[in-house]
């Protein structure tokens, strides 16, 4: 892709694009042109694209990605504002995406992102301790939280394994940093919990 325009239309409507698909004097221009409108582009997240398998074979794994990050001083407020709807996760999806908030996010005073590899055992265990239902949490993370690119399924790794995905790579600064002042409320697993409570002791 040698277009910035493309690049940045399709970064825009896929929400995290695999490097490797634009030439670098694209990336330069849609960069450029990114700063001009107060967005940042990102060319460090992790995205899901096709990979070429041994034997002609084909198949989808982890890949470096380029996605928008707003400038923190350009980071709009829709819901103070009104300029344009802004979607809103139902109750259950909002619940399960804390629980993978806390389980990739373990250590306030760390980066959100890229955070650490969790499972989907793991979300429904720490979702169940707070009473949500699993098939409630699976639905969630599949329908609301893996399409939005929340959370992404590690697919390098271990079945059921999931990462935090570029949509959390773009979450703006002022964000990230009102989350890390609530850090210690997020959902945690009981075990990582009672693993705390013994090194402490």
């Amino acid at each position: 892709m040698s277009d910035p325009a493309v690049l940045l239309a399709a970064v825009r409507a896929s929400g995290g694009l695999d490097i490797e698909v634009a030439s670098t004097e694209a990336l330069q221009a849609a960069r450029k042109a990114a700063e001009a409108s107060g967005r940042a582009l990102l060319t460090d997240c992790s995205v899901t694209a096709q990979r070429e398998l041994g034997r002609g074979g084909a198949g989808r794994g982890r890949a470096r990605g380029v996605t928008f990050r707003w400038m923190p001083q350009c980071t709009p407020s829709p819901e103070d504002s009104h300029a344009f709807p802004v979607r809103v996760l139902p109750p259950i999806s909002r619940l399960t995406w804390a629980c993978c908030l806390g389980l990739a996010w373990p250590r306030r005073s760390d980066d959100l992102y890229p955070g650490v590899q969790f499972t989907r055992a793991a979300v429904v265990d720490t979702a169940a301790d707070l009473g949500a239902g699993g098939t409630w949490v699976k639905a969630a993370l599949d329908h609301d939280l893996i399409p939005a690119g929340l959370i992404m399924a590690d697919l390098s790794g271990d079945r059921g394994s999931l990462r935090l995905g570029p949509a959390a790579a773009s979450l703006p600064e002022p964000f990230i940093e009102a989350m890390r002042r609530f850090h210690e409320q997020l959902p945690r697993a009981t075990r990582d919990a009672d693993d705390a409570g013994m090194e402490e002791c």
